[in-house]
């Protein structure tokens, strides 16, 4: 039980520094625009409609919606590449606490960070990166592929 909670505490404190790193590079890039509705629902097996942002002014964050499927939703966070590396130091920390990263084949430099059912590709290409997850009830490594199949395509346009 007390393990558990650690385990919450730690990964709660990762997303979050994650979360409010510096993120410059790339700032002014609307996210939905990295993606386009076609290739999101190739990847997920899925229609899903144009991508939206969670508020109109943060637009590095951009969300697509699923229905009627066991897929719930895809994001893409684009950020800086030093963001990245501080990210990827944190969670190499973390594998103590049963978080786990693996390394992805795409962009300069990728991997999967993983807890419990929950995963996350970030992806670094040059002094850009950002974060690709899929939001279902299906085994992690279905949405790993998911994953890798959009960051392939991400890493095009950036």
């Amino acid at each position: 039980m007390k393990t558990h909670r650690l385990e919450n505490l730690f990964t709660a404190s990762f997303l979050l520094c994650a979360a409010l790193m510096p993120s410059t590079a790339r700032a002014d890039a609307d996210a939905c625009t990295v993606l386009t509705p076609a290739q999101v629902g190739a990847a997920v097996g899925v229609t899903v409609p144009a991508g939206t942002h969670v508020t109109p002014t943060f637009v590095r964050i951009c969300t697509w919606q699923a229905s009627g499927s066991t897929v719930k939703f895809v994001t893409l966070y684009l950020q800086t590449a030093a963001a990245y590396d501080g990210g990827k130091r944190m969670a190499a920390e973390m594998t103590a606490t049963g978080a786990g990263i693996k390394a992805a084949t795409v962009g300069d430099d990728a991997y999967y960070f993983v807890t419990g059912s929950q995963v996350g590709l970030l992806v670094k290409k040059g002094s850009n990166s950002f974060k690709v997850t899929v939001y279902a009830t299906i085994p992690v490594e279905q949405k790993e592929t998911m994953e890798l199949t959009l960051a392939k395509e991400a890493v095009a346009k950036l």
